[in-house]
């Protein structure tokens, strides 16, 4: 068994921002997305339109529009702009990748998968957060992580191996 925690808080507040290093975006009170700083790929270009949530990584961006899809701009390298289709209740941009928790409970990954980090487990789940790796909040209180394992960032405190 993995970590119990007992409350997540995600960045899908509105006046809320999120940063990434090389550019930070932040959904604005009126539902839209602002970013800001390094442009090169494009990823300070945030669409138009009602978002519920953003989440920024250092060469893309992704946010979740008012009506549960996800949309993505940046950096198109190794796929990390291919958001899929369908109804999500979260979205969680990583450095190369990005997951999003669909409405559902289900997480689906996309983007380079050189360690596996698009490879989510089945089951329901209440959170997702990337990075190198991807983590993921089971419904029993559960952390499940896979991904990039040279930092065993992969591998919560406490979980049975």
């Amino acid at each position: 068994h993995g970590p119990i925690l007992s409350r997540v808080r995600a960045c899908a507040i509105p006046g809320e921002v999120h940063s990434a290093g090389f550019h930070s975006c932040g959904l604005r009170t009126n539902d839209t997305i602002v970013c800001w700083g390094n442009n090169q790929l494009g990823q300070a270009d945030a669409p138009s339109g009602s978002f519920k949530a953003v989440s920024a990584s250092g060469r893309h961006s992704c946010g979740l529009r008012t009506n549960d899809t996800i949309v993505c701009w940046g950096d198109s390298s190794s796929g990390r702009t291919d958001a899929p289709t369908g109804s999500f209740k979260a979205v969680s941009a990583g450095p190369y990748h990005s997951c999003g928790l669909r409405t559902n409970d289900t997480i689906v990954c996309w983007g380079d998968n050189e360690h596996g980090e698009t490879d989510a487990p089945t089951g329901s789940f209440i959170a997702v957060s990337t990075g190198f790796d991807s983590c993921g909040l089971r419904i029993n209180g559960v952390i499940v992580c896979w991904g990039q394992e040279a930092f065993r960032t992969a591998d919560p405190v406490g979980a049975a191996g």
